[in-house]
């Protein structure tokens, strides 16, 4: 696979590649496609980018629509114009950085899974999970939460959340959670430090939600009364 590498500040029109890395400050004047696209610089794009595997450390400003398998973001992706509505669309997102969509911007993946910040109108995906963290970079953007209009999916799970509407099966909401409307029709958690405001739906309340730490509890419980012999064999079935 050819490997394109660019550095320093160049303006191109767009174009394809197979690999390319930015490493310094890149101007696409179009469309941009590439197998694997790897930012650690500065990407402005006035075009949609279209990339199997994109990786982004650094800094992409994208005008148009973003088309991957697999997104993973440390750094920054601010996406879309107030002028049109703008989605991005991925089999896999991984975020610890910033998803930003500016305007009206849809967010479509089989699992949404992100540490970070993102704002977007909506979020569809079959797995959502969203735990926002109170880092330096979300205090440097004055948010404490991640601000979506509208999250469906199957599994949700939010922690640091502002959301107008939340649609799914199962549904955990974590503390800092700010929902106005939640449809439920599976299992539901919600924190006693979160917020909802309307609840609808078919759905069965969970007083408690199973963590690692219930369950390392419970075979701690378990164990109490065994000598290490006879826990021994018990302690290699809870790993296993």
């Amino acid at each position: 696979m050819k490997r394109t590498n660019f550095d320093g500040i160049l303006n191109i029109s767009g174009g394809e590649y197979e690999e390319l890395y930015i490493d310094g400050i890149c101007n696409v004047s179009t469309d941009l496609k590439a197998q694997v696209l790897d930012l650690d610089g500065i990407l402005n794009c006035s075009g949609s980018v279209d990339a199997q595997t994109l990786d982004c450390d650094g800094v992409a400003n994208i005008k148009g629509n973003i088309r991957s398998e697999v997104m993973k973001v440390d750094g920054v992706i601010n996406v879309g114009s107030k002028s049109k509505p703008t989605r991005i669309e991925a089999d896999e997102i991984h975020c610890n950085g910033v998803i930003s969509c500016t305007g009206v911007g849809e967010i479509s993946a089989d699992l949404v899974d992100a540490e970070g910040f993102i704002k977007a109108s909506e979020i569809v995906g079959e797995r959502v999970l969203i735990r926002s963290k109170r880092s330096i970079l979300m205090r440097w953007l004055q948010d404490r939460f991640s601000k979506v209009d509208t999250i469906e999916a199957t599994t949700i799970e939010l922690h640091g959340v502002s959301a107008q509407t939340v649609n799914g099966q199962d549904i955990h909401i974590g503390p800092e959670c700010i929902i106005e409307r939640l449809d439920c029709s599976g299992k539901l958690y919600i924190d006693p430090a979160a917020t909802v405001r309307s609840i609808t739906g078919t759905y069965t309340r969970v007083q408690r939600p199973i963590t690692k730490k219930t369950k390392a509890r419970n075979t701690l419980n378990r164990w109490g009364s065994l000598s290490i012999m006879d826990a021994l064999p018990l302690f290699l079935t809870e790993r296993d």
